[in-house]
């Protein structure tokens, strides 16, 4: 345990002297990401208006989903956008840490560059586009159904305990991406398994008991449920609940940044 603190202090200490490499890194993959496109950071708006409406036709009018908090097709289509935030921002991670540290060779030959900020970096920056996605839904609810509960102001709660998990797949899958060139694939795999796994086009009530036990071991699951009680029904999860998520999600943070320095001296041979 004394030693989880040290390394936390430590890291937190780290993050505080390199703010300002953190905060123009952040800048830079932001907004290096709509450089030289026609719609600028208009694409940041788009892209979940474009998947709202993708995944409202198909799942809403073709398929007829409903949700059991009524609201019909567009009540549908708010609790799959609220789902979908999560899964966007955690998959976003996913998808990019394995060529986090090979698309950064400049950063490996420098040894007094900190490669432990460059996750960091990648969850601060899903977690901006995760916020604009909560914006983009509560335009939507305001314009179809009038001011949502005052429980989603509590958003940024199910982000703060979602960053530690985001921390650690950057840790681990960018360590390995340098160890092994396959993760990439293996990683696109996860993803999509992840999708259909996490309770976003479904909800958890409404499959077999057998399968609700086995959707608890995804920390998805969680964070779903909670950022959907936030902005749909004005529930907000127990304390209990979201203490033993915070201390695994942590513990798990940890373990990944261990393994990331275990690795770390091997980079730049391999790279």
């Amino acid at each position: 345990m004394a030693g989880f603190l040290n390394d936390g202090w430590a890291l937190r200490e780290q993050g505080m002297k390199h703010l300002g490499l953190i905060v123009e890194l952040v800048r830079r993959e932001f907004a290096g990401r709509y450089q030289g496109s026609l719609g600028g950071m208009l694409w940041a708006l788009i892209h979940p208006l474009f998947l709202l409406s993708i995944y409202t036709l198909v799942f809403g009018v073709v398929l007829k989903t409903r949700w059991e908090g009524g609201g019909g097709t567009f009540g549908y289509a708010l609790y799959l956008f609220a789902g979908l935030i999560i899964f966007n921002a955690f998959s976003e991670c996913l998808l990019k840490a394995p060529a986090m540290i090979v698309g950064n060779q400049n950063f490996v030959k420098k040894v007094v560059f900190p490669l432990e900020v460059l996750p960091l970096v990648s969850a601060i920056v899903a977690l901006l586009h995760a916020t604009i996605g909560i914006a983009v839904w509560l335009v939507c609810c305001i314009v179809l159904f009038g001011v949502p509960k005052a429980t989603m102001l509590l958003f940024p709660l199910v982000f703060l305990a979602m960053l530690p998990l985001l921390l650690g797949v950057g840790w681990i899958f960018s360590a390995l991406g340098v160890m092994l060139r396959d993760t990439g694939q293996v990683v696109a795999i996860i993803s999509h398994v992840l999708l259909f796994v996490t309770p976003i086009f479904y909800s958890v009530d409404n499959i077999p008991e057998p399968l609700q036990s086995a959707l608890a071991l995804n920390p998805l699951t969680y964070l779903v449920g909670w950022i959907r009680g936030m902005l749909l029904v004005g529930a907000v999860p127990g304390v209990l609940e979201v203490t033993i998520y915070m201390v695994l999600s942590l513990a798990f943070a940890y373990g990944a940044l261990c393994f990331f320095r275990r690795l770390r001296p091997l980079f730049a041979d391999l790279i």
